[in-house]
């Protein structure tokens, strides 16, 4: 499975079958083992307008991955004297006001460990996007018309503004603008040398968004926006591709030390970093949010993860510190379960034996709801749970995203179709029969 004999890797062998046959438009997948490169490949289409292909300099938007860099950062000013994780915000940042008195008590580390009170971003504008240097002092100030969830340290709650509230005080206390601190502290001396925040630097080697329409058929469409607004840089806009991403986490496997000697954080960052904050109830693979980073454990082994969603885009970023492997997976698409391909790779590199990576009933159900109708969609449903069974994986969550997604983007009747298909398949689940219920109420 080394680089060097990808073309022969039973990995390299799957994944080609698997988007060739799948519904991702492009995958790219980066390895890392024992402090070397195991494998990069990547895979599929980057533009399913123009055909382009994916080629290794291919440059994915993580969305929120790009949190990890974030308080990467943060604690290298830690390190420096600059900042402290337990003074308030308001330290740093003289016009950060909220008319939530509240926001007075906010510290560094609780934004950091998401236990903040403050809200989520609601409306990231990728439809009218800033791109001066301002933009993110600008909405910084705009967040005073926000309310706070609950008291400040007191519950988990994940929210991208605190994101966009550090990454401006990067700036303020450095001296620089986020994304040039980020590049001259993160990016360039760890090797991502082909990685940017700032999309007007990379726009040529960009993968192109996709979203989930029926409109000539079920499948992949570019989205009519790009998921780029400056004033949401730190929460969302790494750009990389898995080459990069792989000296990333090489760096982190070692504890700050990135290739060429240079050494990005001592290692009692990383204890601060990974030890848990607060519980998250996002399950057993997310059960703990350090400082920027989720903790959990994956079939007895920890690991400590961030995962990415945004228009056309997801990203998955893992680590098994204690087995030296980590792993970085990437789709220019928004409507699949990622982990498909990721946990079947991890399993892989645990000393399973893995023939194949399993394609989804669900995307294989709503297709032919779409295109033929609900009786032929579970026609073919029992026919493959009959011969083809452990060809296929069936999670619930996933309809609800496909339905989500369609309805979304305007095709509600297909959406009901899909819907239909899911409450037969899971005629216990709650939550697909009361958005069933809503489809029908309203039709």
């Amino acid at each position: 499975m080394y680089k060097s004999q990808k073309t022969e890797s039973p990995l390299h062998v799957m994944l080609s079958d698997f988007v060739e046959n799948g519904h991702f438009p492009a995958l790219a997948v980066g390895i890392v083992k024992d402090n070397h490169i195991l494998f990069t490949g990547e895979y599929g289409t980057a533009n399913l307008s123009t055909g382009d292909p994916v080629v290794p300099n291919t440059l994915f938007h993580q969305a929120s991955v790009s949190k990890t860099f974030v308080v990467t950062a943060i604690m290298q000013l830690v390190e420096r004297g600059k900042v402290d994780l337990d003074s308030p915000v308001t330290k740093y940042l003289s016009y950060f006001k909220m008319e939530d008195e509240r926001y007075q008590h906010i510290t560094i580390k609780q934004l950091l460990n998401h236990t903040s009170g403050m809200p989520d971003e609601e409306d990231y504008a990728w439809d009218r996007p800033e791109y001066d240097e301002r933009s993110l002092e600008r909405y910084v100030k705009g967040i005073r018309r926000h309310k706070l969830l609950s008291d400040p340290g007191v519950i988990f709650a994940y929210s991208n503004i605190a994101y966009e509230i550090l990454g401006d005080l990067i700036a303020k206390v450095s001296g620089m603008s986020f994304e040039q601190y980020m590049q001259k502290n993160i990016l360039k001396p760890a090797g991502m040398q082909s990685s940017s925040f700032l999309k007007q630097e990379v726009e040529a080697h960009l993968a192109a968004p996709h979203v989930l329409r029926t409109s000539d058929g079920y499948g992949g469409y570019i989205s009519d926006v790009f998921p780029y607004n400056r004033a949401h840089g730190p929460s969302s806009t790494l750009y990389t591709n898995v080459e990069d991403m792989c000296q990333y986490l090489l760096m982190n496997l070692n504890q700050g030390n990135a290739k060429g000697g240079y050494n990005a954080l001592q290692a009692g960052s990383y204890d601060e970093m990974w030890k848990p904050h607060a519980a998250t109830g996002y399950g057993q693979e997310n059960a703990q949010i350090g400082l920027g980073w989720f903790l959990g454990e994956y079939k007895g082994v920890r690991i400590v993860s961030h995962s990415g969603w945004d228009t056309g885009f997801l990203s998955n970023l893992i680590l098994l510190p204690d087995e030296k492997i980590a792993i970085s997976v990437m789709t220019n698409c928004d409507y699949v379960w990622l982990g498909s391909v990721t946990y079947p790779i991890l399993d892989l590199l645990l000393g399973s034996n893995i023939h194949q990576i399993k394609r989804s009933m669900a995307h294989k159900v709503a297709d032919l709801a779409v295109s033929h109708g609900v009786e032929k969609a579970m026609e073919e449903y029992h026919r493959i749970n009959r011969v083809e069974q452990d060809k296929h994986y069936l999670v619930e969550f996933e309809f609800m995203r496909i339905t989500e997604a369609l309805t979304w983007n305007g095709h509600k009747e297909d959406a009901l179709r899909i819907l239909t298909c899911a409450a037969a398949i899971f005629p216990d689940s709650e939550s697909i029969s009361s958005r069933l219920q809503e489809f029908q109420a309203k039709a």
